[in-house]
């Protein structure tokens, strides 16, 4: 008798024990549903160092940068200023996250490969023969007004020569050219879907380079120019703000087929990766 009451205490002590190692290690490697379309997640705090050193691992494992990425960002809560972990540790971090949330652990896999495992130039060629160069902050979310007010879904990049038609615009990934054309509010446009199925958005543009909706292209490929197109129902307004490209990044989510991302640490990333050319 005293055997078998033994015998059940272990049981029974057991199955506790499981029970509190589930529930700590479930908070422990926990995701939000359905997180991808919050605000925190969109807010891409990712630092242009923890980019690059994710980069280098990739590089070196053979693997795409949101493979890397994916885990430490949604085990730090949506922000990474820079890590230590080794390749050994994100994979352990990872195949603890598939385990306890596969569904919404591949939505945010999804969602950082669309924004990262294409990019390769910043989108604006600088100059070989002019110190005139562009600037930017981030204005992402950023109150604007045009028929009412709207928030910002995307990063403006100045021109330091406000000459409309100066910069040369290229594409930042390798996709198809998905749409082009005049929006009111985007004036000339060209949108371009990736290969891992993020919406790269370039606005305002001055005119258009030999490039027709449909095309395939490659990083680096001219898009057009830069200038002061849109907030006009009339295809060709322009004057109404100073020359800038208007840079945008969008995902598909369960809820929405284009949803912004913020752009900022992105471009702050590929300056360094930025191509010249003779104008």
């Amino acid at each position: 008798m005293k055997k078998t009451y033994c015998i059940f205490l272990i049981l029974v002590l057991s199955v506790l024990n499981n029970y509190i190692f589930s529930e700590i290690f479930s908070a422990y490697y926990d995701i939000t549903v359905n997180i991808v379309e919050s605000e925190k997640f969109r807010n891409n705090n990712i630092s242009e160092k923890a980019i690059t050193n994710a980069a280098e691992i990739a590089s070196n494992e053979k693997c795409t940068l949101s493979d890397i990425l994916t885990p430490l960002y949604v085990f730090n809560n949506c922000s990474i200023s820079n890590f230590s972990e080794t390749y050994k540790d994100i994979k352990n971090m990872k195949k603890q996250f598939v385990f306890s949330h596969p569904y919404e652990y591949k939505e945010c896999s999804k969602a950082l490969a669309a924004i990262y495992n294409d990019i390769k130039f910043f989108p604006v060629l600088k100059s070989n023969s002019s110190d005139y160069w562009v600037s930017y902050d981030n204005s992402y979310g950023a109150d604007r007004n045009y028929n009412g007010k709207y928030k910002h879904e995307g990063i403006d990049i100045m021109a330091e020569n406000n000459v409309s038609g100066y910069y040369p615009v290229i594409s930042v990934t390798d996709g198809v050219v998905e749409n082009m054309g005049w929006l009111e509010k985007g004036g000339y446009r060209v949108g371009i879907r990736s290969n891992s199925s993020g919406y790269f958005y370039y606005a305002h543009l001055s005119s258009y380079a030999g490039i027709k909706k449909g095309d395939k292209i490659k990083a680096g490929t001219l898009l057009g120019y830069m200038g002061d197109t849109g907030y006009g129902k009339v295809e060709g307004t322009s004057g109404n703000f100073a020359v800038h490209l208007h840079f945008g990044i969008y995902i598909a989510t369960k809820n929405y087929s284009e949803l912004s991302v913020n752009p900022y640490t992105v471009l702050k990333y590929l300056e360094t990766k930025t191509l010249a050319a003779d104008y």
